[in-house]
């Protein structure tokens, strides 16, 4: 059966990484902060989801935040002092907790003979980002090779631009109908890559998004796809 793409173009928040706990745990424990640490991997997505409803501006924390704090439990009235101490910690360094299962599943869609390429919105350190952290590189290295890293920090535009998904689509050389995009947002990835033309899957763990566009559970699932 002839396969539907020839390459994946990944996200890197809420795909291949979250916001380390103990940095972010740590940040609120000093504050004297009150917070549910076992519902920080849940706080991503119900944050991502709060993105989402707001259409937030590319790298523009305020919604995040907003939405993290309130799915982790702190109480409404230590949310202002709690944001402001993290919106200066959620930089690229704090971006390197895996996402349980992510790492062996981009090693298996290179295995699969997929093409592989990278699509963030960072600050333009994201490429050397993951390989320090051995995630993936271009070329040779001890991460999974990549085709291209677009990192919109280095463009000057963010997701969901079409300039961001077409980088991606010129770096693999593919038509972008034969590339499927995997984001954790329906507003920067999956509609910003539908608009291009690329296929696009909503990795949505907690299944928090009601759009009728596809969703997946974990990053091995578009293996299945």
């Amino acid at each position: 059966m002839a396969r539907g793409f020839d390459a994946v173009s990944l996200d890197v928040g809420g795909v291949l990484v979250v916001p380390d706990h103990g940095a972010i745990s740590g940040v609120l424990v000093r504050l004297d902060i009150a917070h549910d640490r076992s519902r920080f991997h849940v706080g991503h997505y119900e944050a991502m989801a709060a993105v989402d409803r707001a259409a937030s501006a590319a790298e523009d924390f305020t919604d995040y935040i907003a939405g993290f704090l309130a799915a982790v439990g702190v109480p409404a009235v230590d949310r202002a002092r709690a944001h402001d101490a993290l919106v200066d910690v959620l930089r690229t360094p704090v971006w390197c907790q895996p996402v349980t299962g992510s790492r062996a599943a981009v090693r298996a869609l290179a295995d699969a003979g997929l093409r592989l390429a990278i699509t963030s919105n960072s600050d333009g350190t994201v490429g050397d980002h993951l390989a320090r952290h051995e995630w993936v590189q271009v070329g040779d290295g001890p991460g999974v090779p990549v085709d291209v890293v677009t990192d919109s920090g280095s463009l000057g535009v963010g997701k969901p631009d079409e300039r961001v998904f077409r980088a991606t689509i010129d770096g693999l050389g593919l038509p972008p109908g034969r590339i499927l995009h995997v984001g954790d947002s329906a507003f920067y990835d999956v509609a910003g890559a539908a608009a291009v033309g690329m296929q696009a899957v909503h990795m949505d763990p907690h299944r928090l998004c009601d759009g009728d566009h596809l969703h997946i559970a974990a990053l091995a699932d578009v293996l299945e796809l």
